[in-house]
């Protein structure tokens, strides 16, 4: 199988995890590719020239994050990341929720990049609204995460770790203790340290 991924990217961060924490990084080529230069292995592993992208040993490609975080967790029965029966929506529901939280950091990241003339601060505002009642509902839950690693686990790590990493002016720390206080313990994980993005 064959990865391609961009190292700043939290969505390929995921799938990386995943990849250690299901045993399975020695059964994937990484390939790098940034995906604003449409470079042509992205492409024709995604149409959307997206990363993370999936091509698996039979040519077929996967795409999104969460389409090849479950295709990862069905490779090997242990440990289970999605599990079965009715903690299965638990643990999504929480990874619903810190991935709807990532996906409003970088949407609003991504706003700060354009030129201020053009920016519109009530979208941004919207944005950091939303990561606001996100995190502290996930300071709620994240109590009931339990011992073993999950897709939630995975996903409120990576995300917290986004934050710090991309939008450090929220100091999501200084109301949420719980959470960094699991995120002090869950970031030391070999997965979240050998994933850990490059120095701004």
């Amino acid at each position: 199988m064959q990865l391609i991924y961009a190292k700043p990217s939290p969505y390929s961060r995921k799938v990386r995890v995943t990849l250690l924490e299901k045993g399975l990084a020695g059964q994937v080529q990484e390939i790098l590719a940034s995906p604003m230069e449409d470079p042509a292995v992205l492409l024709a592993a995604n149409p959307l020239g997206k990363v993370p992208a999936l091509r698996l040993d039979d040519g077929q490609c996967l795409y999104d994050s969460w389409v090849i975080c479950e295709y990862l967790d069905s490779l090997a029965p242990a440990p289970r990341l999605i599990p079965d029966g009715a903690e299965r929506f638990a643990v999504l529901r929480r990874a619903a929720l810190a991935d709807g939280v990532l996906d409003a950091a970088v949407t609003a990241r991504l706003e700060l990049l354009r030129p201020e003339a053009i920016r519109w601060a009530p979208w941004t505002d919207r944005q950091r609204r939303a990561i606001e009642r996100g995190l502290a509902v996930m300071e709620q839950d994240v109590a009931t995460l339990g011992p073993a690693p999950t897709l939630a686990h995975i996903e409120f790590a990576v995300t917290l770790e986004y934050l710090d990493f991309r939008l450090p002016d929220l100091a999501w720390r200084a109301g949420h203790p719980a959470l960094a206080a699991w995120l002090g313990d869950f970031s030391q994980r070999p997965s979240m340290l050998a994933t850990a993005p490059p120095p701004s």
